[in-house]
């Protein structure tokens, strides 16, 4: 089988997979945070790797080259530096990172670059990024999310999709990642009554959960720990296997097809 990760192929073996031609190269990011009591900190970067691993798979299978770039594994995540073991970047710096990890797969002729983001607190400076690379190089880098690609599906969710609850902890359990379904957890379910109710500012618009609906202002991220004990933000005792099992199973057809049109290829 192929190898698809970078990191794991010599650079003689890259070079080859050069020559031969590379489709899309997919940028995993994550973040390395608190996920509750019931998942490990690396869950994000999981995500997004895993996603990425797939994708390339089932790329393979249909004839389109596809390469994983490393993971970029601590990013924006200084909201949640109450709890142990959770690192940051600034946000000065993860753009920077962000911009020179581009430009050295460029360098190589990896212009095709898909960033597959599995950390809802990169969101904003991903989407700054995006537009800057373009703005500054003529690159056009695309920007995945699962929340996003599977929104379809997320839509049958009636609670909040914030951080390790019922969305994220299910695509982690149909991903095979270690989730200690016994420690699962409700927190902060309601965010403004919860910010409200520990003397934080907040406003009835406040938009927050990954597919808000209706009127919305964008309000600042709160520190963690004054909102939730256990660093849950949502219902993780809702999360089952088969809704994740549902997303991944639409997620990495539909990354495949980004990929596929982006390299100008022709819709399977």
């Amino acid at each position: 089988m192929a190898e698809h990760l970078i990191e794991r192929m010599t650079w003689e073996e890259v070079d080859t997979r050069i020559k031969d031609g590379v489709d899309a190269v997919l940028l995993p990011i994550g973040t390395t945070e608190q996920h509750g009591p019931h998942m490990p900190l690396d869950t994000d970067c999981f995500i997004a790797r895993s996603l990425a691993e797939r994708a390339a798979g089932l790329g393979n299978e249909q004839g389109v080259s596809i390469l994983v770039a490393p993971t970029l594994n601590v990013t924006l995540s200084w909201y949640h530096m109450q709890f142990p073991g959770s690192l940051k970047l600034s946000t000065t710096t993860f753009l920077t990172v962000f911009r020179e990890v581009c430009d050295s797969l460029a360098h190589h002729g990896f212009e095709r670059l898909i960033a597959v983001n599995g950390h809802g607190g990169n969101i904003a400076a991903l989407t700054v990024a995006v537009n800057y690379t373009m703005e500054t190089t003529g690159r056009r880098v695309f920007l995945v999310q699962w929340w996003d690609l599977a929104a379809d599906i997320l839509a049958e969710i009636e609670g909040p999709m914030i951080h390790a609850e019922e969305a994220e902890t299910s695509i982690a359990l149909a991903l095979g990642q270690r989730v200690i379904e016994s420690e699962a957890s409700r927190g902060a379910f309601d965010r403004g009554e919860t910010v409200r109710a520990a003397g934080l500012p907040w406003t009835s618009f406040g938009k927050y959960g990954m597919t808000h609906k209706g009127p919305g202002v964008v309000v600042p991220m709160d520190m963690l720990r004054d909102i939730t004990a256990s660093g849950v933000v949502g219902d993780a005792t809702k999360a089952r296997r088969e809704l994740g099992d549902r997303m991944v199973e639409a997620l990495i057809p539909r990354i495949v097809q980004v990929c596929k049109e982006t390299a100008g290829k022709e819709q399977s």
